[in-house]
């Protein structure tokens, strides 16, 4: 429990990953997951909504490029992995070909008006569902439709207030291999995944590079994706 003053954390379930962020990720925080191809992304996401079903969290994933069962048959499995979670709906995954068709938008560049409905019926959604965690892989196919980047901060901000009213948690996957970018500076946490040669060896690694509201490690972590869920390890020890 939060002691006053201080904002309540969403345990990742992670163990790793929550020992870096001091118990978790902040609250209502929206917290960029980015990184170049293999990096481990999506498993760590998946493991982070599956985990908070476990912890009696319910969590939205919203697919923008695989179907929802390509994504679930691509995924390590995960030994705490239930398919029983879908079926009662604890866990529930949409693409976001769904959710563009019942906002009424079209596949053009989007403007205010279409950012202020795509917001609204993914609000909607967490609300039906009563998510805790939503994961959305990836942002960047949300944000390539939008070409001025004042309406990328318009949807990032709308966005995080409308999670903020719900009290959920999410993780935005993205593909950018630098923070740098609009979803980067407007996110209140970016951890950056990446491939890291040693010895002949291409090895995973995770870096918290910011998150808002909690003290955290800056340091550069091995991860590895088991069935047993994503394994983290300090660089020096992980055989390097």
């Amino acid at each position: 429990m939060a002691k006053k003053g201080e904002r309540g954390r969403c345990a990742t379930g992670i163990e790793g990953l929550d020992n870096v962020l001091g118990g978790g990720i902040p609250t209502s925080s929206i917290v960029l997951l980015a990184g170049s191809c293999g990096t481990g992304k999506t498993t760590l996401a998946f493991e982070y909504l599956v985990r908070g079903v476990i912890s009696g969290e319910p969590g939205l994933l919203i697919t923008t490029v695989e179907t929802p069962d390509r994504m679930i048959s691509n995924l390590p499995r995960f030994r705490f992995f239930e398919a029983s979670m879908l079926v009662k709906s604890k866990l529930s995954i949409i693409n976001l070909q769904e959710i563009i068709d019942s906002a009424g938008l079209s596949g053009s560049d989007m403007d205010e008006a279409a950012i202020k409905k795509l917001v609204a019926v993914i609000a909607k959604l967490v609300v039906a569902h009563k998510a805790k965690r939503l994961v959305i892989d990836t942002i960047d196919s949300v944000l390539m439709e939008i070409k001025d980047e004042t309406l990328s901060s318009m949807l990032m901000a709308d966005l995080s207030a409308a999670l903020h009213r719900s009290e959920c948690t999410a993780m935005l996957v993205s593909s950018a291999e630098k923070c740098d970018r609009i979803e980067g500076r407007v996110a209140d946490g970016i951890i950056m995944m990446d491939n890291l040669e040693r010895r002949w060896v291409l090895l995973r690694t995770m870096q918290v590079v910011k998150m808002k509201g909690t003290s955290h490690s800056r340091s550069r972590y091995v991860i590895d994706l088991t069935d047993a869920g994503v394994l983290v390890t300090p660089l020096l020890k992980g055989g390097v």
